[in-house]
């Protein structure tokens, strides 16, 4: 077989960043802090609930939009939280993961060829999932240190093609937690040019400083009857493996998400979705605490990479940074290679999330989340790294 069987799509997908450092990573024992994988198990009434489903026989075919169970404690959830109603049985979708959820929204949103515009840098998924739906990424440029969204850099990205914006909010990788006036920006052009926004909100529970989040659910009417909010339960109950996520949107774009969902996976896996129903609703006193103590962690990981010699801007929200690397004489890439042999420490090189991958040369992304017992002494052994004698200006 050769590359003419696959499509022009399918063969323009590179690798994800890692790919070529986790060989090496595992081999060495290095620690990872390039994943955003959380910490600790999923909680056990979930593993109960779930085994208890496989055993008993609801472990077949459920309604392809998710069990009514499930979407009944999502939209409970969405109305305490955002004080918004959302209708569990004509506007929700739950999906394989937020990465499923993303793409039936833009399958369902666009035709081939339309443009969709994305904040760069990127998570390094959305542009390969646009491409997927056949649509064509088209890149916004974050401004400034604070990586800001503005007007005019989204207006001077839309043209005759341009159908959604797919926004990703709190930000991976950059950190931020966009704000009122960023979103007015984003309203205004979504209105003028008539776009469908979608928006990955998988750390929506997850901003720092007293921030709030924003989302077209809640905080701006206008902007609710053309989106698609993509949620997961990965990081808020610690099931990143369990692949359950969530879609809300207008009844009409949710049918049209349905159908999507239906040629896709058909269903999610029906005794995860037990499981997840069995948690019901978020325990408020424990997201507050694990938000705490992330906002503590993640004050830990700025204050041991400026001593290494980086360049951070605080995160807002989320669970990475990006750090940069100009005053370290370094491309990230040779950088990330270096800290994975020398210092076991795993990083991921900024390459992964801009368009032209040079972009990325003086950006690492860090994850903010690892264990308080492993963060310190990978930075400090990073710190030790660039302080020696092997950090040689290379070139």
């Amino acid at each position: 077989m050769t590359t003419r069987h696959l499509s022009r799509r399918t063969a323009g997908l590179p690798p994800l960043g890692l790919a070529a450092l986790l060989p090496a990573a595992r081999a060495g024992g290095a620690t990872d802090l390039a994943l955003g994988i959380p910490t600790g198990d999923p909680p056990a009434a979930a593993v109960e609930a779930a085994s208890a489903a496989l055993r008993s026989g609801a472990n077949q075919y459920s309604d392809p939009a998710g069990l009514l169970d499930l979407r009944v404690v999502v939209a409970a959830q969405i109305a305490a939280a955002r004080g918004v109603t959302v209708d569990p049985e004509q506007e929700l979708v739950i999906s394989a993961g937020a990465t499923e959820g993303l793409l039936i929204a833009v399958i369902a949103t666009t035709d081939p060829g339309d443009e969709v515009l994305i904040p760069q840098p990127f998570f390094e998924n959305h542009p390969g999932v646009v491409e997927l739906a056949g649509a064509v990424p088209r890149f916004v440029a974050l401004t400034g240190p604070d990586w800001r969204l503005t007007e005019e850099s989204l207006t001077a990205a839309v043209t005759p093609r341009t159908r959604a914006v797919l926004l990703n909010n709190p930000h991976n990788p950059t950190g931020r937690a966009f704000d009122e006036a960023e979103f007015a920006a984003l309203t205004a052009v979504c209105e003028r040019h008539d776009l469908i926004l979608i928006t990955d909100e998988v750390y929506d529970r997850f901003t720092y400083d007293g921030r709030a989040h924003l989302s077209p659910l809640g905080s701006f009417p206008a902007l609710r009857d053309r989106s698609v909010v993509v949620g997961s339960f990965s990081k808020t109950r610690r099931m990143s493996g369990w692949r359950l996520g969530y879609c809300v949107a207008r009844p009409e774009i949710a049918a049209g998400l349905r159908s999507v969902h239906e040629r896709t996976t058909l269903g999610t896996p029906h005794p995860l979705q037990r499981g997840a129903v069995a948690l019901g609703m978020l325990d408020e006193a424990e997201v507050d605490a694990a938000r705490a103590e992330f906002q503590e962690r993640r004050d830990l990981v700025c204050a041991g990479l400026r001593r290494a010699g980086f360049t951070v801007h605080t995160p807002e929200g989320g669970w990475f940074l990006l750090a940069g690397t100009a005053g370290l004489g370094r491309k990230s890439s040779e950088l990330a290679r270096e800290l994975v042999t020398h210092a076991k420490v795993l990083v991921a090189p900024g390459s992964s999330f801009f368009a032209d991958p040079a972009a990325g040369d003086d950006w690492i992304r860090i994850a903010l989340v690892r264990d308080r017992a492993d963060l310190a002494p990978a930075l400090d052994r990073v710190a030790g790294h660039l302080s020696g004698p092997s950090l040689a200006v290379s070139g």
